[in-house]
Protein backbone atom coordinates (compact mmCIF):
# COMPACT_ATOMS: atom_id res chain seq x y z
CA UNK A 1 0.00 0.00 0.00
CA UNK A 2 3.22 2.46 0.86
CA UNK A 3 4.44 1.24 -2.31
CA UNK A 4 1.85 2.17 -4.40
CA UNK A 5 1.19 6.06 -2.92
CA UNK A 6 4.71 6.70 -3.61
CA UNK A 7 4.44 5.92 -7.01
CA UNK A 8 1.34 8.03 -7.70
CA UNK A 9 2.84 10.47 -5.16
CA UNK A 10 6.12 10.48 -7.83
CA UNK A 11 4.03 10.44 -10.94
CA UNK A 12 1.96 13.27 -9.75
CA UNK A 13 5.39 15.27 -9.24
CA UNK A 14 6.81 14.55 -12.18
CA UNK A 15 3.71 15.58 -13.98
CA UNK A 16 3.61 19.02 -12.29
CA UNK A 17 7.54 19.58 -12.61
CA UNK A 18 6.87 18.84 -16.72
CA UNK A 19 3.84 21.30 -17.14
CA UNK A 20 6.16 24.31 -15.10
CA UNK A 21 8.85 23.35 -17.83
CA UNK A 22 6.56 23.96 -20.38
CA UNK A 23 5.23 27.30 -19.14
CA UNK A 24 8.67 28.63 -18.37
CA UNK A 25 9.71 27.81 -21.97
CA UNK A 26 6.58 28.79 -23.64
CA UNK A 27 7.02 32.37 -22.22
CA UNK A 28 10.26 33.14 -23.19
CA UNK A 29 10.03 31.93 -26.35
CA UNK A 30 9.84 34.43 -28.99
CA UNK A 31 6.66 34.76 -31.20
CA UNK A 32 7.79 34.43 -34.70
CA UNK A 33 5.75 36.03 -37.65
CA UNK A 34 5.77 36.09 -41.05
CA UNK A 35 8.93 37.84 -42.90
CA UNK A 36 7.70 39.78 -45.49
CA UNK A 37 9.28 39.83 -48.98
CA UNK A 38 9.11 42.99 -50.33
CA UNK A 39 8.17 46.38 -47.79
CA UNK A 40 5.05 46.64 -50.20
CA UNK A 41 3.18 43.82 -51.97
CA UNK A 42 -0.64 44.12 -54.36
CA UNK A 43 -2.59 41.55 -55.50
CA UNK A 44 -5.76 42.38 -56.95
CA UNK A 45 -8.08 39.46 -57.22
CA UNK A 46 -11.92 38.48 -58.16
CA UNK A 47 -13.76 35.94 -56.74
CA UNK A 48 -14.43 34.28 -60.27
CA UNK A 49 -13.39 34.56 -63.47
CA UNK A 50 -16.62 34.06 -65.44
CA UNK A 51 -19.68 36.28 -64.37
CA UNK A 52 -22.95 36.74 -66.77
CA UNK A 53 -24.47 40.18 -67.16
CA UNK A 54 -25.50 41.85 -64.22
CA UNK A 55 -24.14 38.82 -61.27
CA UNK A 56 -22.67 39.72 -58.48
CA UNK A 57 -19.15 39.91 -58.23
CA UNK A 58 -16.55 40.46 -55.17
CA UNK A 59 -13.37 42.32 -56.01
CA UNK A 60 -10.50 42.33 -53.63
CA UNK A 61 -7.39 44.25 -53.16
CA UNK A 62 -4.42 42.75 -50.79
CA UNK A 63 -2.14 45.12 -49.87
CA UNK A 64 1.13 43.09 -47.58
CA UNK A 65 3.04 45.69 -45.79
CA UNK A 66 6.56 45.57 -43.84
CA UNK A 67 5.84 47.77 -40.98
CA UNK A 68 9.30 48.05 -40.52
CA UNK A 69 10.02 49.50 -44.14
CA UNK A 70 6.80 51.53 -44.54
CA UNK A 71 4.53 53.91 -42.43
CA UNK A 72 1.28 51.86 -42.63
CA UNK A 73 -0.51 54.23 -40.83
CA UNK A 74 -0.30 56.12 -44.20
CA UNK A 75 -1.39 53.47 -46.53
CA UNK A 76 -3.82 54.78 -49.15
CA UNK A 77 -5.42 52.85 -52.29
CA UNK A 78 -6.71 54.14 -55.59
CA UNK A 79 -8.61 51.61 -57.57
CA UNK A 80 -11.64 51.98 -60.23
CA UNK A 81 -13.95 49.59 -61.16
CA UNK A 82 -15.21 50.85 -64.58
CA UNK A 83 -16.97 50.32 -66.49
CA UNK A 84 -18.28 47.64 -63.48
CA UNK A 85 -20.36 49.28 -61.26
CA UNK A 86 -19.73 49.70 -57.17
CA UNK A 87 -23.19 48.05 -55.69
CA UNK A 88 -21.71 49.06 -51.54
CA UNK A 89 -18.81 50.35 -49.88
CA UNK A 90 -15.70 48.79 -49.37
CA UNK A 91 -15.14 47.07 -46.21
CA UNK A 92 -11.59 47.23 -44.84
CA UNK A 93 -9.77 44.25 -42.99
CA UNK A 94 -6.59 44.82 -41.11
CA UNK A 95 -4.65 41.71 -39.80
CA UNK A 96 -0.90 41.85 -38.16
CA UNK A 97 1.60 39.19 -37.45
CA UNK A 98 4.79 39.92 -36.61
CA UNK A 99 6.41 42.05 -39.15
CA UNK A 100 3.55 41.50 -41.85
CA UNK A 101 0.54 44.05 -41.49
CA UNK A 102 -2.18 43.04 -44.84
CA UNK A 103 -4.86 45.04 -45.44
CA UNK A 104 -7.97 43.70 -47.29
CA UNK A 105 -10.67 45.74 -49.00
CA UNK A 106 -13.63 44.18 -50.86
CA UNK A 107 -15.55 45.73 -52.59
CA UNK A 108 -19.12 44.48 -54.53
CA UNK A 109 -19.81 44.72 -58.14
CA UNK A 110 -21.67 44.25 -61.15
CA UNK A 111 -21.32 44.79 -64.57
CA UNK A 112 -24.57 46.91 -65.79
CA UNK A 113 -23.05 48.81 -68.77
CA UNK A 114 -23.07 48.24 -72.48
CA UNK A 115 -19.21 48.12 -72.45
CA UNK A 116 -19.56 44.66 -70.67
CA UNK A 117 -20.95 42.99 -73.42
CA UNK A 118 -19.38 41.86 -76.81
CA UNK A 119 -20.76 41.67 -80.14
CA UNK A 120 -20.44 37.90 -80.08
CA UNK A 121 -19.45 35.42 -76.79
CA UNK A 122 -18.19 36.70 -73.93
CA UNK A 123 -16.77 39.82 -73.23
CA UNK A 124 -13.04 39.97 -71.96
CA UNK A 125 -12.92 42.97 -69.37
CA UNK A 126 -9.88 44.46 -68.38
CA UNK A 127 -9.85 46.80 -65.71
CA UNK A 128 -7.45 49.71 -64.69
CA UNK A 129 -4.41 48.84 -62.55
CA UNK A 130 -4.38 49.53 -58.77
CA UNK A 131 -2.42 51.73 -57.39
CA UNK A 132 -1.15 51.37 -53.65
CA UNK A 133 1.00 54.34 -52.02
CA UNK A 134 2.84 53.66 -48.83
CA UNK A 135 4.22 56.58 -47.73
CA UNK A 136 7.04 57.63 -50.27
CA UNK A 137 6.31 53.67 -51.51
CA UNK A 138 4.47 53.23 -55.03
CA UNK A 139 3.21 49.70 -56.24
CA UNK A 140 0.41 48.96 -59.01
CA UNK A 141 -1.11 46.02 -59.79
CA UNK A 142 -2.73 44.19 -62.39
CA UNK A 143 -6.35 43.03 -62.35
CA UNK A 144 -6.93 39.46 -63.73
CA UNK A 145 -8.83 39.15 -66.81
CA UNK A 146 -12.58 39.17 -66.15
CA UNK A 147 -15.59 37.37 -68.77
CA UNK A 148 -18.62 38.43 -68.73
CA UNK A 149 -21.43 36.53 -70.86
CA UNK A 150 -24.28 38.17 -71.91
CA UNK A 151 -28.08 36.53 -70.88
CA UNK A 152 -28.93 36.16 -74.68
CA UNK A 153 -27.65 33.62 -76.41
CA UNK A 154 -26.83 33.63 -80.66
CA UNK A 155 -30.30 31.64 -81.59
CA UNK A 156 -31.74 34.10 -79.14
CA UNK A 157 -30.92 36.98 -81.61
CA UNK A 158 -31.63 34.51 -84.84
CA UNK A 159 -34.67 35.97 -87.22
CA UNK A 160 -37.31 33.81 -86.80
CA UNK A 161 -41.07 34.32 -88.91
CA UNK A 162 -43.94 33.59 -85.95
CA UNK A 163 -46.64 31.01 -86.34
CA UNK A 164 -49.22 34.27 -86.91
CA UNK A 165 -51.23 35.43 -89.95
CA UNK A 166 -52.58 38.77 -90.75
CA UNK A 167 -55.62 39.88 -92.11
CA UNK A 168 -56.05 43.54 -92.91
CA UNK A 169 -59.02 43.56 -94.80
CA UNK A 170 -62.01 44.68 -92.73
CA UNK A 171 -64.69 41.70 -91.77
CA UNK A 172 -68.36 42.01 -93.19
CA UNK A 173 -70.17 44.68 -91.87
CA UNK A 174 -73.73 43.41 -89.95
CA UNK A 175 -76.94 45.48 -88.84
CA UNK A 176 -79.70 43.67 -86.64
CA UNK A 177 -81.62 47.10 -88.57
CA UNK A 178 -80.69 48.91 -91.89
CA UNK A 179 -79.18 52.69 -91.53
CA UNK A 180 -81.83 53.68 -93.91
CA UNK A 181 -84.80 52.19 -92.26
CA UNK A 182 -83.27 53.30 -88.90
CA UNK A 183 -83.26 56.54 -90.68
CA UNK A 184 -86.76 56.61 -91.22
CA UNK A 185 -88.10 55.34 -88.15
CA UNK A 186 -86.04 58.11 -86.12
CA UNK A 187 -87.32 60.94 -88.42
CA UNK A 188 -90.75 59.28 -87.65
CA UNK A 189 -90.35 59.67 -84.11
CA UNK A 190 -88.69 62.76 -84.30
CA UNK A 191 -92.44 64.20 -86.41
CA UNK A 192 -94.52 62.53 -83.74
CA UNK A 193 -92.37 64.14 -81.04
CA UNK A 194 -92.57 67.44 -82.27
CA UNK A 195 -96.14 67.24 -82.92
CA UNK A 196 -97.02 65.94 -79.24
CA UNK A 197 -95.07 68.82 -77.73
CA UNK A 198 -97.05 71.40 -79.81
CA UNK A 199 -99.80 69.73 -79.14
CA UNK A 200 -99.13 69.99 -75.24
CA UNK A 201 -98.24 73.34 -75.88
CA UNK A 202 -101.46 74.01 -77.02
CA UNK A 203 -103.26 72.53 -73.95
CA UNK A 204 -101.42 74.28 -71.59
CA UNK A 205 -102.43 77.66 -72.91
CA UNK A 206 -105.87 76.31 -73.12
CA UNK A 207 -105.96 75.40 -69.81
CA UNK A 208 -104.33 78.92 -68.86
CA UNK A 209 -107.07 80.79 -70.56
CA UNK A 210 -110.23 78.75 -69.33
CA UNK A 211 -109.15 78.90 -65.37
CA UNK A 212 -108.74 82.97 -66.08
CA UNK A 213 -111.96 83.23 -67.57
CA UNK A 214 -113.62 81.44 -64.78
CA UNK A 215 -111.31 83.30 -62.11
CA UNK A 216 -112.84 86.55 -64.06
CA UNK A 217 -116.29 85.11 -64.13
CA UNK A 218 -116.59 85.07 -60.38
CA UNK A 219 -115.74 88.18 -59.78
CA UNK A 220 -118.34 90.77 -59.25
CA UNK A 221 -118.24 94.34 -60.86
CA UNK A 222 -116.47 95.95 -57.97
CA UNK A 223 -113.87 92.96 -57.79
CA UNK A 224 -113.14 93.61 -61.22
CA UNK A 225 -112.98 97.37 -60.57
CA UNK A 226 -110.13 96.50 -57.32
CA UNK A 227 -108.65 94.61 -59.86
CA UNK A 228 -108.04 97.34 -62.53
CA UNK A 229 -107.00 99.64 -60.06
CA UNK A 230 -104.18 97.61 -59.03
CA UNK A 231 -102.85 97.18 -62.17
CA UNK A 232 -103.29 100.82 -63.33
CA UNK A 233 -100.63 101.28 -60.29
CA UNK A 234 -98.13 100.76 -63.01
CA UNK A 235 -99.44 102.96 -65.59
CA UNK A 236 -99.79 106.29 -66.44
CA UNK A 237 -101.94 108.94 -64.82
CA UNK A 238 -104.47 108.78 -67.36
CA UNK A 239 -105.07 105.01 -66.72
CA UNK A 240 -105.30 105.82 -63.07
CA UNK A 241 -107.85 108.33 -63.34
CA UNK A 242 -110.45 105.77 -65.52
CA UNK A 243 -109.71 103.30 -63.20
CA UNK A 244 -110.84 105.54 -59.93
CA UNK A 245 -113.61 106.76 -62.17
CA UNK A 246 -114.68 103.32 -62.72
CA UNK A 247 -114.42 102.68 -58.50
CA UNK A 248 -116.03 105.37 -58.00
CA UNK A 249 -119.29 104.79 -60.08
CA UNK A 250 -119.34 101.30 -58.30
CA UNK A 251 -119.02 102.33 -55.31
CA UNK A 252 -121.98 105.07 -55.32
CA UNK A 253 -124.39 102.06 -54.72
CA UNK A 254 -122.86 100.91 -51.74
CA UNK A 255 -120.69 103.33 -50.27
CA UNK A 256 -120.96 107.60 -50.94
CA UNK A 257 -118.56 108.07 -48.73
CA UNK A 258 -115.69 106.16 -50.45
CA UNK A 259 -117.26 107.40 -54.10
CA UNK A 260 -116.67 110.58 -53.16
CA UNK A 261 -113.43 109.76 -52.13
CA UNK A 262 -112.10 107.94 -55.13
CA UNK A 263 -114.14 110.51 -57.51
CA UNK A 264 -111.73 113.26 -55.79
CA UNK A 265 -108.45 111.57 -56.40
CA UNK A 266 -109.82 110.92 -60.20
CA UNK A 267 -109.95 114.44 -60.79
CA UNK A 268 -107.32 116.14 -58.13
CA UNK A 269 -104.45 118.18 -59.43
CA UNK A 270 -102.03 117.14 -59.75
CA UNK A 271 -102.73 113.87 -61.17
CA UNK A 272 -102.83 111.21 -58.30
CA UNK A 273 -99.77 109.91 -57.12
CA UNK A 274 -98.91 105.21 -57.12
CA UNK A 275 -99.12 106.11 -53.67
CA UNK A 276 -102.40 107.14 -52.88
CA UNK A 277 -103.96 104.72 -55.64
CA UNK A 278 -103.10 102.14 -53.74
CA UNK A 279 -103.82 103.56 -50.14
CA UNK A 280 -107.33 103.88 -50.97
CA UNK A 281 -107.97 100.61 -53.22
CA UNK A 282 -106.56 99.10 -49.64
CA UNK A 283 -109.29 101.01 -47.83
CA UNK A 284 -111.73 100.42 -50.11
CA UNK A 285 -111.38 96.60 -49.86
CA UNK A 286 -111.07 96.45 -46.14
CA UNK A 287 -114.22 98.72 -45.95
CA UNK A 288 -116.25 97.04 -48.87
CA UNK A 289 -114.58 93.34 -49.11
CA UNK A 290 -113.84 92.95 -45.43
CA UNK A 291 -110.33 92.45 -46.54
Amino acid sequence: MRVLSRVVLGTLAIAAAAVAIVLVVAGRAPVHGVTPTAPVTVRALFDRATVGFGDRVNTEVVVLLDRRAVDTSRVRVEESLTPLQQLGPPRVTRTTRGRLVTLTYDVPAACLDDRCLAQRGPKRLRLPSVRVKAGTAIVDAKWPILDVRGRVTASDLGPANPPLRADVAPPPVRYPISPSTLANLLELAAAVLAAAGIALAGRQVWMLQRARRRHEARLSDLERALAFAREAEARPPADRRRALGLLARLLARRDNRLAGAARDLAWSEPAPTTDALSELVTRVEREVNGR
